[in-house]
């Protein structure tokens, strides 16, 4: 998706200066596209090289939630570290030692080395909360700040953790949960680093009273 310069230097957290000079740079190396006073985006070497770098950093990130043990408020930062300072086939040994895996500690698909991604079909946590007890399976867990990030963690709210959620009588944007390991209350900036999917059976749980419930 097409960005301003302006934009890049707000998501980059840099000034627009020092991020035109990178563009300009890219532009060069013909991995962006970019007129004068327009939005910038990828060329399709660039977007294959972008790919590349997400790729890397999730299997980092597999590396080391499941050798090294590393708690996810830990992930990003030292998958960051080691990418910048490994060769590329420092990633390609680390991958095949893990049996290649499908996806990341988070539940974020890892692309293939051809570029290609697993289509995402699950839903934000709040487009599935409702008054009544709704049985939801999490998928994913986005990007969100290092306290969210502990808290989810310490509670086992990871990818495949099925759960039930209401919404709370305190508000629509805060969820009473259940899983079998916890029972407590999700706030949005914890409901918002969710993604979640209804499992096969939501219909038939959905349609008959839940012991839950009571």
């Amino acid at each position: 998706m097409p960005v301003t310069i302006t934009g890049l230097a707000r998501a980059l957290q840099h000034v627009p200066g020092s991020v035109s000079e990178q563009v300009k740079r890219l532009v060069g190396d013909g991995l962006i596209e970019h007129e004068r006073y327009k939005s910038v985006s990828l060329t399709p070497e660039g977007r294959l090289e972008a790919i590349q770098v997400v790729r890397a950093n999730r299997v980092l990130r597999c590396f080391l939630h499941d050798i090294l043990n590393l708690p996810w408020s830990e992930l990003a930062t030292n998958a960051e570290a080691l990418e910048g300072s490994s060769s590329p086939r420092f990633p390609q040994r680390i991958e095949a030692s893990l049996d290649e895996p499908t996806h990341d500690p988070y539940g974020q698909p890892i692309p293939t080395p051809g570029g290609d991604i697993e289509p995402l079909t699950d839903s934000p946590l709040g487009q599935l909360v409702h008054s009544h007890r709704t049985p939801v399976v999490i998928t994913r867990v986005a990007d969100a700040p290092v306290e969210i990030l502990t808290f989810l963690d310490e509670r086992n709210l990871r990818p495949g953790t099925r759960m039930q959620i209401r919404a709370s009588a305190t508000g629509s944007h805060v969820a009473d949960v259940r899983t079998a390991q916890w029972h407590g209350t999700l706030l949005p900036a914890g409901i918002g680093a969710l993604r979640g999917s209804l499992p096969e059976e939501a219909e038939q749980l959905l349609a008959q009273p839940s012991a839950m419930d009571t």
